[in-house]
């Protein structure tokens, strides 16, 4: 250890670590600057020596640089071979320069990360609870789409009554917690607020619409085939099915997406105890699988919701802004149903097989398959069918 060092150490009471610090690679003043906090403290040192010891206020030289080592007359321990034309850094200085990009964060990122979360969490809502419109036309009578718009259909009397439900449930569920409202625009989930709110004696709490939460688009009027377009969408895969001039459940998780981004900066200025988002069952699902980063897979795997059904998100630990599954809750004394949403009980498609990187595995591939005559086609394999456009 060169004698710059040694008496740095001395001036500091750090002597006893000399042996520990050469084992590490220090054996200048110029070392020092490489060694980490963390590796500082696996040789038994605390806060105050590290920082002792890091208080050389020597510069920093850079042995790769021969104008920097040429313009430096300080320091009289440099070997002259340092200063031979073509230096280059020699493998310990460059092993060091490697571990500083690639070792995992060092324990001030880790507290600047964690701040970051903190932070976050200040500002979130103890619950965010989602509920879908109550009974609507189209859900006793769907061939009224084909000649009303979706986005103005009204509650049944029986939606209005479970509007009115929900509402009382709601109120029992936050007591006299704040809350603030988001709804779709379109009819039958405003008038289910309104329902919901009728519950508040007249105090009207924060409202807004927003147009992303609207349903699933399923083409303007539905059309004469909307079962065969249905058979389609089985056999094409629902998920990835986007009706003629509407949307498929993957563009639906897109509108989700940007909602739940507006929702998070939303909460950075937040003081509501409760966040209530009215609206539709697909936005609903889409919402969720966004919010939970969850696979298509599981999002198939979901029953749909019953109208005036609640979704329950709550933050088990306040100080973390991570919101987990509580439990859903159906209208007509259908109870709790804790933890997640309700599966389906009947057997769902497997996942679509996929390569798994494996080099002696066998090649996967489609057969050609029998389609119905759609588009002017008669039925036949895809083989024939694209003979057919080409003749």
């Amino acid at each position: 250890m060169q004698a710059e060092m040694l008496g740095h150490l001395t001036t500091h009471s750090l002597s006893k670590f000399e042996e520990k610090l050469c084992k590490l690679g220090a054996s200048k003043l110029e070392d020092i600057q490489y060694l980490r906090d963390d590796d500082l403290t696996s040789i038994g040192m605390n806060v105050v020596q590290i920082r002792k010891l890091q208080s050389t206020n020597k510069p920093a030289k850079k042995a790769w640089d021969k104008k920097v080592w040429d313009d430096d007359d300080d320091d009289d321990n440099d070997d002259d071979g340092d200063k031979k034309e073509g230096f280059q850094p020699d493998r310990q200085d460059l092993a060091r320069q490697m571990r500083s990009l690639t070792d995992p964060p060092s324990f001030a990122t880790k507290e600047r990360k964690s701040i970051f979360w903190q932070e976050q969490a200040k500002g979130r809502p103890k619950r965010l609870i989602f509920i879908r419109h109550g009974e609507s036309e189209a859900n006793v009578m769907r061939s009224i789409t084909a000649s009303v718009p979706d986005h103005s259909l009204h509650l049944t009397a029986k939606g209005r009554e479970q509007a009115l439900d929900a509402g009382r449930r709601l109120k029992e569920l936050i007591g006299e917690e704040s809350a603030t409202f988001i709804v779709s625009p379109y009819v039958r989930a405003r008038e289910t607020l309104n329902g919901i709110l009728w519950a508040w004696d007249g105090v009207k709490p924060p409202i807004r619409q927003d147009l992303r939460i609207r349903e699933q688009e399923y083409g303007n009027f539905d059309s004469p085939d909307i079962q065969a377009q249905h058979k389609e969408k089985k056999l094409f895969g629902p998920f990835y099915y986007r009706f003629p001039n509407g949307e498929s459940p993957a563009d639906c998780f897109d509108r989700a997406s940007s909602f739940m981004e507006s929702l998070y900066r939303s909460w950075q200025d937040n003081t509501f105890d409760n966040y209530v988002v009215v609206g539709h069952g697909m936005m609903i699902l889409v919402t969720l699988m966004r919010l939970l980063c969850l696979s298509v897979e599981e999002f198939m795997s979901w029953e749909s919701l019953e109208n005036c059904e609640f979704i329950v998100l709550e933050r088990p630990v306040l100080s973390d802004p991570k919101f987990k599954m509580a439990f859903t809750l159906a209208g007509g004394g259908a109870g709790k149903h804790v933890g997640d949403l309700r599966k389906k009980t009947v057997a769902q498609e497997p996942p679509a097989p996929a390569w798994d990187g494996d080099p002696s595995a066998s090649l996967l591939k489609h057969l050609p398959v029998t389609v119905t005559g759609t588009g002017g086609y008669p039925a036949a394999g895809q083989d024939e069918i694209a003979k057919s456009t080409t003749s």
